[in-house]
C-alpha cells in the first residue's frame, strides 16, 4: 500500500530541502554583497537590495521545501500509536541514495533560474522521479528522514491479541529488536513504531 499522492509529494518535496539550499547558494549575487548586506532594520527599506539574482524563485523554493519537511516531521512525531505489536523479526533497510542524489547532479549541470526552459525541464524531470519513486513504493525510503533519526525497517510481527504473523515496513526513531513489544500506529499506509511507555 502507498501514501496518498498529496502526502507523498509533500514528503518528497521536503526531502529536497538541502537541494533548495544549494540552489539558493548558487543564486547569490556577489556584486551586491560587495557593497555590504542590509541590517535587519533596513530589510524593508526600498534601497535595500536582496543579494540574490532571483529572490522569488530561490527563497520560494527554500520556503516550500522547508514547510513540507516540517509538516512531514510534525506528522510523523504526532502519529497516534494506540495498538501494541510483538516483533518476531526486524531488519533495517538502508535508504536508496541513487534516486535522491540524481536531482543534485542535475542541479550542477547548468540549472539557472534565469532560464525558464531549464526550470521547466528540471520540473518535468523532478516530477518523473517522484512518480517512479511513488509507484515503486519507495517513497518512504527517504534519506533526509535519517538526519532526524528516522529509520526504515522490514518487520515480521503479530498483534498481542492474535497469533497470526504479519509483515510490513515501519518507520521508527528507535532500534527495533525481536521479541519485544512496541506501540504501533499508522499515518495513512505508513506504519509508525515507538517504544511502549513501560519500555516493553
Amino acid at each position: 500500500m502507498q501514501l496518498r499522492r498529496s502526502s507523498a509529494f509533500a514528503l518528497y518535496i521536503g526531502s529536497y530541502f538541502p537541494l533548495c539550499l544549494v540552489l539558493l547558494a548558487q543564486d547569490i549575487d556577489f556584486e551586491v554583497t560587495k557593497s555590504g548586506l542590509c541590517s535587519p532594520s533596513e530589510w524593508f527599506d526600498i534601497a535595500c537590495q536582496v543579494p540574490l539574482l532571483h529572490p522569488f524563485w530561490s527563497i520560494g523554493a527554500v520556503f516550500v521545501s522547508a514547510t513540507c519537511l516540517l509538516i512531514t516531521l510534525w506528522t510523523l512525531g504526532k502519529a497516534d500509536v494506540a495498538h501494541r505489536i510483538c516483533i518476531a523479526e526486524a531488519k533495517h533497510i538502508p535508504a536508496d541514495l541513487i534516486n535522491y542524489i540524481i536531482p543534485y547532479v542535475v542541479s550542477f549541470m547548468g540549472l539557472d533560474f534565469a532560464s525558464p526552459s531549464k526550470i521547466v525541464g528540471f520540473a518535468v524531470f523532478f516530477v518523473l522521479i517522484f512518480w517512479i519513486t511513488y509507484r515503486s513504493g519507495q517513497i518512504v525510503m527517504n534519506p533526509i528522514l535519517a538526519v532526524f533519526g528516522w529509520k526504515l525497517f522490514e518487520i515480521k510481527y503479530n498483534f498481542l491479541q492474535s497469533r497470526d504473523q504479519l509483515s510490513g515496513r515501519v518507520l521508527a526513531r528507535i532500534e527495533i529488536e525481536p521479541n519485544k513489544t512496541y506501540a504501533h500506529g499508522n499515518i495513512q499506509d505508513v506504519m509508525i513504531v515507538r517504544e511502549t511507555q513501560s519500555g516493553g
